[in-house]
């Protein structure tokens, strides 16, 4: 008799929120960089936290990361879409052709900041990039610092590129390399190392940060900070999970919009310098491109520019539109 009144007081006091709530919303993030990234310890984490915290336990975020069964690169937008994920982070420009009015902003030296880069896409979406990202809303878009120019042997101007093997990141860079003289190579973040290891590529065009991630300095010796082109990037969540929430769980994530477009430019910036400190560090060589040679480069490419937008016209009416409006917002934040 008086083990049954004990089990009928636990039971009670369960009932009576005495126990663990299970929470109601369970949703998963995924994203294509190593766990260790600043995108999951600097943004994710205290981010997923932050929503956990005021949702008072009703939301549980889970993260999944590279090396994960959500996290490749190549399907970040696919799992979002179809709500595999209920948020993902991802590339437009991974896979290529996907999302291309967004990606017109990595086009050479099209923007000279994060910052003013990532305030741009937030500014411009609703009348030019929703169309991109059909069937997912969009908690923010942004673009890295521009990329440096990183290499096994000294480089220090972009026309001693020419014959060299680089891996290529976007579409516009690839343009950008062929009108150099130079090949480019396209290869996922994770093989870059190992390929420059056996020769295959010579260098790589990238922002700092990922350079670091991936711990690129340990194999390329050579950095030239050209700021050549930056690299978008994605939060979107899946349309119907979204619809499904109520509204004030929903406003949560309405609120990291403003969150993000705030920080995220910081972040790459502080970032970056973290990875400059670690190639220094190695004994690596940084060289900076003089503003007066970007831009001269500037005026060089603007051809290989022009021809891109105009082909891209061709199929996704309006790139050039889109194209000049980005160029013109910029102006207003750089």
């Amino acid at each position: 008799m008086k083990r049954r009144t004990i089990l009928i007081g636990a039971l009670t006091a369960m009932l009576a929120g005495g126990g663990a709530k299970a929470a109601e919303f369970d949703l998963k993030v995924s994203h294509m960089f190593p766990p260790t990234h600043f995108i999951q310890t600097l943004v994710l984490q205290p981010w997923a936290k932050s929503i956990e915290e005021k949702s008072k336990g009703r939301v549980s975020i889970q993260i999944f990361a590279a090396g994960s069964a959500l996290g490749d690169a190549t399907r970040q937008f696919d799992q979002v879409r179809s709500g595999v994920v209920d948020i993902a982070i991802g590339i437009p420009a991974i896979p290529r052709g996907r999302h291309p009015r967004s990606t017109l902003i990595e086009l050479p030296f099209t923007i000279k900041s994060a910052e003013a880069g990532t305030k741009v896409l937030m500014e411009l979406y609703d009348k030019y990039l929703k169309d991109d990202f059909a069937g997912t809303v969009m908690l923010n878009l942004t673009v890295t610092e521009p990329s440096g120019i990183h290499t096994k042997t000294p480089v220090a101007d972009l026309d001693q590129l020419k014959g060299m093997r680089l891996r290529a990141p976007t579409p516009s860079v690839t343009a950008m390399l062929n009108a150099l003289g130079a090949t480019p190579v396209g290869l996922p973040p994770t093989q870059i190392y190992e390929n420059v290891e056996r020769g295959v590529v010579e260098g790589n065009v990238m922002p700092w940060g990922p350079v670091g991630a991936f711990k690129l300095h340990e194999v390329l010796k050579n950095h030239l900070n050209a700021r050549v082109d930056a690299v978008a990037m994605y939060t979107l969540m899946n349309e119907r999970r979204y619809n499904s929430l109520p509204p004030d769980i929903k406003v949560l994530f309405d609120e990291s919009r403003d969150f993000f477009a705030k920080n995220w430019g910081k972040w790459w910036k502080d970032t970056d310098q973290i990875a400059i400190d670690a190639a220094l560090k190695a004994g690596n060589t940084v060289r900076e491109l003089p503003d007066a040679s970007r831009n001269a480069w500037r005026e060089k490419l603007s051809p290989v520019v022009k021809a891109y937008v105009d082909e891209q016209e061709k199929t996704v009416p309006g790139s050039r539109e889109i194209y000049d409006a980005m160029v013109t917002a910029l102006k207003k934040y750089e």
